[in-house]
């Protein structure tokens, strides 16, 4: 047992009561022992091991056969960081730490799992993508996913917290046992010591800059809390970390790291929020001290099109001064500052959804409303602006459009919703199926007037 709230006993009964009676009587035994919740514990040399046989892995493969704690080291490097940072005027260095943060949902986690006696598993479930489930499902039961439905509930928040699975191949299992559908909930304080939250992390910013305000080099140490199983998401930290800012020479380094905790998840951006705190805190303070305005050196540092990250990428056409330009002429930003104990913060981030896809199908009825299927789960109306998409494409009322968001078996596959992605993603597959259908409709209407389908506009 790696934490509290790690599952090791499971127990079905006709009523949730009962259940609580029999889970009471069971009786563990245990040797306590000294338990790592932080990484800079964690990566001591004589630290408590959580995982006997873990070894650090990078891009290349084992570094460290011993016995350790970080499963995993990332390091990305461009220019002559040494060189940058003996050629700035101003140099400044942080270290940071940052506590574990759960998403904080309100509905908890809830699945009902049932194994059909033709081998078919069907599960209704609180999930960001129902595919994800299915996968998951398939990996850890063993079985083609194509035995597998995953029907989607509505889900009552989520934040990168629904996309791991933690009852539902319980739920399947047991319901295998007893030949019954089975029913899980989480209480609260389950959701919070059973299901991964937010990393926390320990780390170092190093930055410099001229004496005009000009980034020449940075320096980043990400250590983040994988929880008791690997898999932090310190690999977008390091990614994203530096990326609203072209700076030449930069090195950055990220450690994977376990600790006595539940295994750490995504949470709005994972691993690039951490990030950019420390990296956005510093920037500040260079700022400061040269006497910039703190949008003026975000300005004058901004990544744009053709920038390269340290990590390697060059960007395609991005918005990063847009964003700052349209916050430098906001109302708000203009306004004069009156009164003690005022201030006003500015800072940039990063994030990326390249390769995300997603599926719809829209069905004209014979009165002329459209119904639309999409695989993307429904979070803050997003299944709305999907509909509305569609109809602007048709020329409809949105209200012409009945959205529906249906289970595995009905749709094409469909990545999580997560990332702030669908309304973008998703909305660009109805809109391809809008065109599909004008296309569709342009070619019948042509027919019917015996003309060439170019004579026919939509």
């Amino acid at each position: 047992v790696l934490y509290k709230g790690h599952q090791i006993a499971g127990v079905v009964a006709d009523d949730i009561h009962i259940a609580d009676e029999a889970v009471k009587l069971i009786e563990v035994e245990y040797e306590v022992l000294k338990p790592v919740l932080t990484t800079p514990e964690a990566i001591k040399k004589n630290a408590p091991i959580l995982i006997e046989d873990l070894k650090t892995q990078t891009i290349a493969g084992a570094l460290d056969s011993g016995p350790t704690n970080i499963a995993q080291h990332f390091q990305h490097e461009s220019g002559d960081v040494e060189k940058g940072f003996a050629e700035a005027s101003v140099v400044i260095e942080k270290v940071f730490d940052t506590a574990t943060v759960h998403q904080g949902y309100i509905e908890p986690h809830v699945v009902t799992g049932l194994w059909n006696r033709d081998g078919q598993i069907t599960i209704w479930t609180s999930t960001q993508g129902t595919f994800s489930v299915r996968q998951q499902m398939a990996d850890l039961l063993k079985i083609p996913a194509s035995r597998i439905k995953v029907i989607p509930m509505e889900i009552g928040g989520g934040f990168g917290g629904k996309i791991s699975v933690y009852m539902d191949p319980l739920a399947v299992l047991l319901s295998k046992k007893t030949g019954q559908p089975v029913k899980m909930v989480m209480d609260r304080a389950s959701v919070f010591e059973a299901t991964g939250p937010t990393a926390g992390a320990h780390f170092r910013i190093k930055m410099g800059a001229d004496d005009k305000g000009k980034l020449i080099a940075a320096e980043a140490d990400l250590h983040f809390e994988a929880g008791a199983y690997p898999g932090a998401f310190v690999f977008a930290a390091c990614m994203t970390v530096f990326a609203c800012y072209d700076i030449k020479n930069g090195k950055v380094d990220g450690y994977d790291v376990v600790v006595n905790k539940p295994r750490s998840n995504a949470y709005r951006a994972p691993g690039a929020t951490t990030a950019a705190f420390g990296v956005e805190t510093v920037l500040d303070e260079i700022a400061e001290k040269l006497g910039m305005d703190p949008a003026e050196i975000r300005l004058l540092n901004a990544a744009k099109e053709g920038t390269a990250r340290i990590d390697g990428p060059s960007y395609a056409r991005i918005g990063m001064v847009e964003t700052v330009e349209a916050i430098k002429n906001s109302e708000h930003f203009q306004t004069p500052l009156e009164g003690p104990n005022k201030g006003r913060g500015i800072a940039s981030g990063f994030w990326f959804n390249a390769g995300l896809k997603s599926a719809v199908t829209a069905s004209v009825n014979f009165d002329g409303r459209v119904a639309m299927l999409e695989g993307s789960t429904d979070i803050g109306g997003s299944r709305a602006g999907i509909a509305m998409q569609l109809a602007e494409t048709l020329g409809i009322e949105a209200l012409d459009v009945i959205p529906t968001v249906v289970d595995t078996d009905s749709i094409g596959y469909t990545d999580v919703t997560g990332g702030s992605r669908v309304t973008y993603a998703t909305g660009w597959a109805a809109y391809e199926a809008g065109m599909d259908i004008r296309r569709q409709m342009i070619k019948r209407a042509a027919e019917i007037w015996e003309v060439k389908e170019e004579k026919v506009s939509y």
